[in-house]
Order: structure tokens, then sequence, then C-alpha cells
């Protein structure tokens, strides 16, 4: 069978980590979302579809997954939204409805259907898919799932569990001077992680796992829930509840309710919280998410000038890949910031990409050739060199994103 992973127009909703890559590699708590898909299917040819920009570098990153290519007509193919947040609905629909086409609808969007093959072939857009739907709508059994079974906003991913703890072979031998509180069960730490002395372990609100290769410095309290990517290094301080890493990150206090993808950096003093951070960026020292109005009311968050009732008291920003902030940023609630952004001072409204913020809190474009030696610089410190398709990505998007940030150019970011 075929396993087509479509992304929709939602992809604009979480533009912020979304313009380097398809909706179904944004990390949850409990993994990427592409991950959380696939193990819930076995045996199937797997399909991928989303903007064209990305095929090159998508191509690197998997190339076993077919991308934006058309599948074989003869099969069967079950299609599923890239941004599914139940992907287990619907394999258990599939398992109970086999030899049957169906429609599955979630908040008025395609979160997954089965279809015999000659219904998608040649398709081999994005858009070609939703079309194809959409026009099947009413003809065939045509379902409607639960409306927390998609994700239709940024902010939803923060409510993802983590994963069970993990079975492993060999498991690190701590220290004695290393405190846990709860259960040791409820903890996974590979051999091949080292934790120093005067670390404490907190298992009592849920599981703490460690990636390989992990290093925890004196004088660190883990909480869990909390996840930590493989390579990483905690430099101390209160790390979690609800911190959840990709690989090679440095963290240190005070970061909680937060999901951080791989290659990010917050080594200094500073809190970040109920936030999301892209990969390669670059927390300088000081630098602090407000995750709470004064008046304990709702966050609402301006997106592409709509004002979103979000539903929450505590949500921080969404932050996009290889943006950097100078030390003592703050951040205001509910803030999007694109990626390819330089912040400094006060951050009162949502910035778009490849913008920086002088010392007068006025807004400048950032210049394409000085951004892609940063991006080469940054690789070079964690032992990488960004691929020709990888810095191509970055040239188109400085391109596409250059209406949107003409207009807040020469504004002030302190005011909102």
């Amino acid at each position: 069978m075929n396993l087509l992973v479509f992304e929709d127009e939602a992809w604009r909703n979480f533009k912020q980590l979304t313009y380097m890559r398809p909706v179904y590699r944004i990390l949850t708590p409990s993994g990427p979302l592409i991950r959380n898909i696939l193990k819930n299917f076995r045996d199937v040819q797997v399909y991928a579809y989303a903007r064209e920009y990305l095929s090159r570098v998508e191509s690197e990153r998997d190339p076993h997954m077919k991308f934006n290519s058309s599948p074989d007509q003869d099969d069967e193919a079950l299609l599923i939204n890239g941004l599914a947040r139940r992907p287990e609905l619907v394999a258990s629909l599939a398992e109970k409805t086999v030899g049957r086409e169906f429609i599955l609808l979630a908040k008025g969007r395609f979160l997954a259907a089965r279809l015999r093959g000659e219904r998608i072939a040649g398709v081999e857009r994005p858009t070609e898919i939703i079309e194809r739907l959409a026009s099947l709508v009413g003809a065939i059994e045509t379902l409607e799932a639960p409306p927390e079974s998609i994700y239709q906003y940024p902010w939803e991913v923060l409510d993802g569990q983590p994963v069970s703890v993990p079975r492993m072979g060999e498991e690190l031998q701590l220290d004695n001077r290393v405190a846990v509180l709860g259960d040791p069960a409820n903890m996974s730490i590979p051999a091949t992680c080292e934790i120093e002395p005067f670390t404490v372990i907190d298992t009592r609100r849920g599981p703490v796992i460690l990636g390989e290769g992990v290093k925890v410095e004196s004088g660190t309290k883990l909480i869990g829930p909390c996840v930590i990517g493989d390579d990483s290094i905690v430099y101390g301080g209160r790390v979690g509840p609800h911190l959840y890493t990709g690989p090679v990150c440095r963290i240190s206090a005070e970061i909680e309710y937060t999901i951080m993808f791989g290659y990010s950096n917050k080594h200094h003093y500073g809190y970040i919280g109920h936030s999301i951070i892209g990969e390669w960026v670059n927390i300088a020292a000081g630098t602090t998410t407000s995750n709470l109005k004064t008046t304990y009311g709702e966050i609402k968050v301006v997106l592409d000038g709509e004002a979103i009732h979000t539903g929450r008291q505590f949500l921080g920003a969404v932050i996009g890949d290889h943006v950097r902030t100078m030390i003592d940023t703050s951040i205001m609630t509910g803030k999007l910031v694109g990626p390819f952004n330089v912040l400094s001072g006060v951050v009162a409204k949502n910035i778009p990409p490849f913008t920086g913020i002088n010392f007068t809190r006025e807004m400048y474009e950032l210049e394409l050739g000085a951004e892609l030696r940063v991006v080469e610089r940054m690789m070079r410190r964690r032992g990488l060199k960004p691929s020709e398709n990888y810095l191509e990505l970055i040239r188109h998007l400085y391109e596409l994103t250059r209406p949107e940030r003409q207009g807040h150019l020469g504004h002030r970011s302190d005011h909102p």
C-alpha cells in the first residue's frame, strides 16, 4: 500500500517553523510528526507532498522518501495530513475499513482518506491532492473526526504528551551523589551519557528521557516530563518540566514548557517558557520570553493580521530557524518571530523573516550574503557544513518573504 503524507494550506499558520521544512517535520513532545505518523503504519511505500521549493533539501533529509512524485496507480493509497495530531486514529479506522474507500475530515480540513490508486494517478503537488479529495466528498463515504485530531495552530503542539520510557540496553550507572526524586524506572539514561555529581533528576511529574551522548553538568535539576536530544549539553539550573529538544542543543536554566528543535543554543541565564524554538537558534544571555499577561487574561496571537483567540493563559513565543537574540532581549507574550532574525531590546510585535532590530528599536532588512556567511559559521561550530541545496533554499526564502517584511522596515519593534 502507498502512504501519502501531504500538507494543506494550514502550513501558513506555522510558517515561522515551516518556511524551512514541510509541516510533517515539526517537532512535538513525542518526536517529529512524520515519525509519529510512520510508526502507525507498516509495509508501506511513503510519498510526501509539500511546497516544491523544499524538494531538494527534503531529498537530502530522507533519500528513501519519494517527494512530490506520482504514486503507483495500481496500489491502494492511504492519505494522511502531515499535521495529523492523532495518526493512530487514522490507522485504527483504516484497519476497520479494509477494502472500503473513505474520506476523513476534521475541522473542515482533510485529515485522511483511503482511495483506489487510479483516483490519485498523476498527482505531484499537495494542491492536486486537496483538489482530488474535494471532488470526491459525498461521492465516497465521508466521515468526521474529532476536532482535536488535527493541528490548526503552532501553540497546540505544546500540548502533546512525551513518549513512554523506552526500553534500552545498557543504562548509565549514576554516581551516588546524583539525587533521583521519584521512581527511577521513570527515567531513561543511556550508558553513553555523562551525569555529573550533584545533579537532581525529578521524575515525580513525568519521565526524564535523555538521548545518546547527553552531558548534564553539576547544579542541574532535570524535571520530567523532559526529553533531551542526542549529544546535547545541559549546563545547570532548573530545566523542565515539559522541555523537549532535538539533537545537539545547548541548554541552561530557566526553561520549561518548550519545544526546541535541534542545534539550538540557550547556554545562559534567562527565562524561556511555553515557547517553540526552531533549529540553529542562538538565545543570548538575559533573553526572556513573557508567557503571562499582567492581567492574567487570555493571550491573543496576531496571525496574518487577524487576532486569534488561543484560549491560553500561558504562551510565550514561536521562533523560527536561524534567529539570534542580543543580550537582554525581551519577547512579549504570543509573538511570532520568523526565521533569520536578529532580535534586540523589547519585541512587542511579530517579526517577519530576515529582519534585524537596531539599537533605536527600528526594524531593518538583513543582507542575504551576510546571513549565508552566518549560517556557515554556525554550522562549522558543530562540525557541519550547509549543502548547496540548503543555501539555495535560504536564497529562495529571502526573495519569497521580501513582501512580508517591506511594510515593517523602519517601524519600531517595541510598539505593538
